[in-house]
């Protein structure tokens, strides 16, 4: 089975597709890294879902630390955490580098078995070929991806971005200003609002409350009077007995009083 599949060149369509599929990693690397350094450098990275993580687990991160963040180590930790198709950055460069491995690891095993088994020569050579240009190709990928360049790129504009903008993060972002008409325009239209709502309160009342509440204030003003007339008798009776007392004791009483008042 092994001879069959050297010999109708499936170990090379095998090979190829798993070096194509490493080179296609490569290729989605390189333009996710290249998307993330755009939306750091973009006027308002905060309007990207990437940057608003960012954003939210930097304050948290000072909040925690009680403002003392190791800013590139934070950098690192959201690269290495940030999810691609779920899956973060790293797995996808293991990925390319290990469907490279199969295709070579591949190739290695149809040499062996071209030499023991005494294939003919143009089976050995057609998977040298192949795998040749598989590992041009990757490495052809690899210096035009340029994957390490663009993950130190990515680290160092974050850091820059943190650096210049993360004390202003903790911060609300202040709202533009408005102009002077348009202040007196949103009053002139809240008066009358409320107007209308003191308006609509004031209808709002039944009959049966109005002549409770006259019913309340009419009684308020019966026990005002009362008092007032209870008060008034008071003060006639006290003069009328000052008046049947002789000169001598009124003068003791008043003193008596003046004394308990002054006391």
């Amino acid at each position: 089975m092994i001879r069959t599949i050297i010999e109708t060149n499936v170990l090379l369509y095998v090979m190829t597709a798993a070096g194509a599929l490493g080179i296609l990693c490569q290729f989605i690397l390189g333009r996710r890294y290249s998307r993330l350094t755009r939306e750091v450098t973009q006027p308002q990275p905060e309007k990207k879902n990437f940057m608003k993580k960012l954003r939210y687990n930097y304050r948290t991160d000072r909040k925690r630390c009680n403002e003392n963040t190791n800013i590139p180590l934070f950098v690192r930790r959201q690269i290495n955490d940030y999810r691609f198709l779920h899956m973060s950055l790293h797995q996808w460069k293991r990925m390319a580098a290990g469907l490279f491995l199969v295709s070579i690891a591949g190739a290695a095993a149809g040499l062996l078995y071209c030499f023991r088994g005494g294939l003919a020569d143009t089976c050995a050579q057609n998977i040298l070929w192949t795998a040749g240009g598989i590992t041009a190709a990757t490495a052809a990928a690899a210096l035009w991806t340029e994957l390490p360049y663009k993950t130190s790129c990515l680290q160092m504009r974050l850091e820059d971005y943190l650096y210049h903008a993360g004390n202003a993060l903790d911060y609300p972002e202040p709202e533009a200003e408005q102009p002077a008409g348009a202040v007196q325009e949103r009053v002139r239209r809240k008066v009358p609002a409320l107007g209308l709502h003191k308006r609509a309160a004031a209808q709002t009342e039944t009959n049966a409350q109005r002549e409770k509440r006259e019913l309340k204030t009419s009684l308020a003003k019966i026990k005002d009077g009362m008092r007032e007339s209870a008060a008034d008798a008071e003060r006639e009776r006290n003069r009328e007995i000052l008046r049947q007392m002789d000169s001598r004791e009124q003068e003791r009483i008043i003193r008596d009083v003046l004394a308990e008042y002054l006391a």
